[in-house]
């Protein structure tokens, strides 16, 4: 079992909440380590978002909690009033992040029964103690394994991308189970949707210096259509997959053809994706001359179709316009890695290990 750096530093938040509660002699430090682990969040600018929504959050619930307490009592059935109105509110100003343990500093406020102090002051110290949780978050957060999300979505993109490689290169060849096959189309599904989390992650981080904060800007376009490329690459598989019966039927010239164009294309892609990390070398020809999509893979195909005058080789179009949304992707992402390379190189730093992410 691989424990991630997201636990690690929740437990640590735990323990410093229940160390800062003790230390102002605030009772019971649990409440801080219940909120310090709701509070623990991937980056640290959503940290800071959660810090100040909790604190508008958790005062408003305190507010309401109190008010019902003097007003009404703290009965079981107002408890859940109160809680029915704190949500409402929050639902209002669009805390939504802060609903749950807005809810669980109501539930606390309201069931608690102070002995040898007022309400007011007996529901001050519960507030504190959650604040004092949800800022042991941050601290932990701020300070303790800092997150390198350009590292980890960098590599996540090569790994799914050099997987996808080898199952476009099967499936021309006639090669994977279908079993297997279909099995991997959804693990590259969950993989889309891990890489997507980890880019809005990184699209968090923010910058505080003008000229690092551009050059942010610039990779995070960068890292978009690369995630876009890969995301094309799946398709082309997924439809080269559908329609391999007919692809396996095609004349010679025709497959290997198109054969060669995917293989380069593919080449292509894993080149730019190690240009970016500085392992390789800019390429002699661009992509949009060395393809040539639209004038040689389609009027090949089109000239092979009035040839044969069978309408079963249209359901080969999809293919066909997959394989030209792929390049357009490449061609694309050639660009913007050029573009980035060529300009403000002093602050366009790569900030990439290696290593890789499972």
């Amino acid at each position: 079992m691989k424990l991630g750096a997201r636990i690690i530093k929740t437990g640590l938040a735990i323990v410093l909440s229940i160390y800062l509660s003790q230390w102002l002699g605030l009772t019971p430090p649990s409440m801080a380590a219940v909120a310090s682990a709701f509070a623990v969040q991937p980056s640290v600018y959503r940290s800071w978002k959660t810090i100040v929504d909790n604190v508008q959050g958790n005062v408003i619930g305190a507010i309401i909690a109190t008010l019902f307490v003097l007003s009404i009592g703290n009965h079981p059935i107002v408890i859940g009033l109160a809680a029915i109105t704190v949500i409402a509110i929050q639902l209002k100003l669009k805390l939504h992040h802060t609903i749950t343990l807005s809810t669980v500093t109501v539930i606390l406020i309201m069931s608690g029964t102070p002995a040898n102090q007022s309400f007011i002051m007996f529901a001050a110290h519960r507030l504190l103690l959650v604040l004092i949780g949800v800022v042991a978050a941050f601290i932990v957060n701020l300070i303790f394994l800092p997150p390198n999300y350009e590292n980890k979505l960098y590599h996540l993109i090569v790994g799914q991308t050099t997987k996808l490689f080898t199952w476009v290169r099967m499936v021309t060849q006639h090669a994977p189970e279908r079993a297997t096959l279909k099995n991997e189309l959804k693990h590259f599904q969950d993989q889309k949707f891990k890489i997507g989390q980890f880019f809005l992650w990184y699209q968090d981080e923010r910058k505080y210096i003008r000229r690092h904060r551009y050059a942010k800007h610039r990779k995070t376009v960068l890292f978009r259509q690369m995630i876009q490329t890969t995301n094309k690459l799946n398709d082309l598989l997924r439809t080269l997959n559908e329609n391999e019966h007919l692809y396996q039927q095609l004349p010679d010239h025709l497959k290997n053809g198109l054969h060669d164009r995917m293989e380069y294309m593919m080449v292509t892609h894993e080149r730019l994706l190690m240009r970016y990390n500085g392992k390789a070398r800019d390429m002699e020809q661009t992509p949009r001359k060395a393809f040539q999509l639209k004038a040689k893979v389609t009027d090949a195909f089109i000239k092979f179709y009035k040839e044969q005058g069978n309408d079963d080789w249209l359901l080969l179009f999809p293919l066909i316009s997959a394989i030209i949304a792929y390049g357009q992707q490449i061609e694309h992402l050639d660009r913007l890695i050029d573009s980035f390379q060529t300009y403000h190189k002093k602050e366009n730093v790569v900030d990439v290990k290696n290593e890789d992410i499972d």
